[in-house]
């Protein structure tokens, strides 16, 4: 038997060929194949699998794993050290040549190079980067790892956390394509709603950097009751305090007077959290794809912000033309959002910024603070057979106890979900504070008060910004341009070939106008795609059309 050395090296044994390197085997010196296609053949897999297979090596088990794929399947070869990628890279070379060679079809495997494997949330979901493009994101409903040598024990943390991403982000798509299939429709109205709006709002920019008071963001949840009732009344004037709109009503109930407002929600439900506030004088920040009703309960001035709620070339056409706000981050959550302002509306790092309401969780029975509309309607519509108490709630789907800052709570993936992403997202930032006595933990410090500062003479010193009379133009020639987009896109699906401009067909031009206008599919089961050449899907288009038609009409005329 040849001395182990350094670098990868074959070793011939009596049943194939096994590989050394850094002085160990990383396959059995007697039967290299075996444990790997016993592995392969007891592998259960579905089909639209992405199926990772780590330090490939020399491929052993990739046929058998070949012969038994399910349909819409790929292998995708992981290999982090770069000696070994050499080593793979050449073993699969040969063997996808005598497999061309023997069926006449390249199979649905590939390996990435050793520099993209820690890009593999950018590869999966565009594509792009290795020799064999990737199927669409999708054609994948999950990934699993699948360890193909001793070679994973080099970087045994690497290939989990990439094999996590890969299925995290498998999971992201398809979780907010349900969202989009419920909404999309809605964020798209409300976002032409609103861009009708937006050159009577303030840009984003006038608020920035203005806020020298202690900052307070309340959410709806249960901690919110129990700082407003913890805290001295006269707390809240030496602060600048931030709401979600849930939390609204709780606010003014408490003789609070809210400074901004954060507005997300796309559905009427939640104009029950501005019953009463009509006369509130707070700045609402208010999303593009946010109702566009709730921006008149208040007297105060209206900060539009815009959230990448899908990756679609309207919305990049839209941003290349100006006529959107600046972006924010797809947080998801009202909460994050709200985070995310205070941190951009404090004038320096210094100015502390307080989170309260943000639990991610509830206790049984009790689903929000008091005070909030989901509390008062349950409170409203309580009866023998419903009390008022909503311990339904902690019994949903995927809803269980998790351990909270002071004991178990309930929570459920969703809101788990949110709590780990503000930990993630927001952890480690400077000066910011949990106030919130329940809730999940936030990975963030905890404080018990408001600490004693200065307090600033003024609210926020908004910078004297407004939007030109040319974006009132450039969105009135939008929606003009939009109409006339769609009444010809309408009489090509209604008289088809008869209606095609010369040198093209019907179906070309269909396909490249719909191409740039995804909101007229993007709510869909299937709209993560333009079909052109499905007949079904082009009926479905044409009953869309008539909608956004009116609502661009309407939109114009304001």
């Amino acid at each position: 038997m040849p001395d182990l050395t350094q670098k990868p090296c074959l070793v011939q044994t009596g049943q194939g060929f096994s590989l050394s390197y850094q002085n160990r085997l990383l396959y059995s010196k007697y039967a290299p194949q075996k444990a790997i296609v016993q592995t392969v053949e007891r592998l259960p897999l579905l089909p639209h699998t992405l199926i990772l297979c780590a330090s490939p090596c020399l491929w052993h088990g990739l046929p058998e794993l070949l012969a038994k794929l399910p349909a819409h399947c790929f292998v995708l070869g992981i290999e982090a050290d770069e000696h070994l990628h050499e080593v793979a890279a050449t073993s699969l070379q040969n063997l996808l040549a005598q497999r061309q060679t023997e069926n006449g079809a390249p199979p649905p495997v590939a390996l990435l190079r050793t520099d993209e494997i820690m890009d593999i949330v950018e590869i999966i979901s565009t594509g792009k980067g290795q020799a064999a493009s990737l199927p669409p994101l999708h054609s994948f409903r999950r990934a699993i790892m699948l360890e193909m040598s001793g070679g994973t024990a080099f970087h045994a943390d690497d290939y989990r956390r990439i094999a996590r991403a890969a299925q995290d982000t498998i999971a992201a798509f398809w979780k907010n394509r349900a969202t989009l299939t419920k909404l999309g429709r809605l964020f798209s109205r409300n976002l032409f709603r609103n861009l009708a709006a937006l050159p009577r709002s303030v840009p984003l920019a006038a608020y920035r950097k203005t806020v020298e008071r202690p900052i307070v963001v309340f959410g709806a949840g249960e901690s919110a009751g129990q700082t407003i009732a913890a805290m001295p009344r006269g707390t809240w004037r030496s602060c600048f305090v931030l709401a979600v709109d849930a939390a609204l009503p709780v606010l003014v109930a408490s003789g609070i007077t809210p400074h901004a407002i954060v507005a997300v929600e796309s559905q009427l439900a939640i104009e029950k959290a501005y019953i009463g506030c009509t006369k509130t004088n707070a700045t609402i920040f208010a999303d593009m794809t946010s109702r566009q009703q709730v921006t008149a309960h208040t007297t105060g001035a209206v900060c539009y912000i815009a959230s990448r709620f899908a990756d679609t070339r309207f919305l990049a056409d839209l941003r290349a033309r100006g006529l959107l706000p600046p972006d924010v981050p797809a947080l998801g959550s009202v909460g994050l959002t709200a985070t995310y302002l205070a941190l951009n509306l404090r004038a320096t790092s210094d100015v502390p910024v307080y989170v309260t309401g943000l639990d991610f969780s509830f206790s049984p029975g009790m689903t929000h603070t008091r005070g909030a509309p989901a509390h008062t309607a349950r409170l409203a519509a309580a009866n023998r057979l419903m009390p008022a108490a909503r311990y339904d709630a902690a019994f949903r789907t995927g809803a269980g106890f998790a351990q909270g800052k002071n004991g178990a709570v309930c929570t459920d993936r969703a809101l788990s979900g949110y709590a780990q992403q503000f930990a993630g997202f927001f952890g480690g930032t400077k000066n910011l504070f949990d106030l919130g006595a329940s809730g999940l933990p936030l990975g963030i410090a905890r404080a018990d008060g408001i600490a004693d500062t200065p307090p600033s003479p003024y609210i926020y010193r908004k910078n004297e910004l407004s939007f030109g009379d040319d974006l009132r133009q450039h969105i009135d020639a939008f929606f003009a341009q939009e109409t006339a987009a769609l009444e010809r896109l309408k009489d090509l699906l209604t008289h088809g070939e008869r209606a095609a401009s010369p040198g093209t067909t019907a179906r070309e031009e269909i396909a490249q106008m719909l191409a740039r206008r995804e909101y007229l599919y993007l709510h869909f089961p299937d709209g993560y795609q333009c079909n052109a050449d499905d007949l079904s899907f082009l009926k479905r288009v044409r009953g869309e059309i008539d909608v956004f038609l009116k609502d661009l009409r309407l939109a114009a005329a304001r």
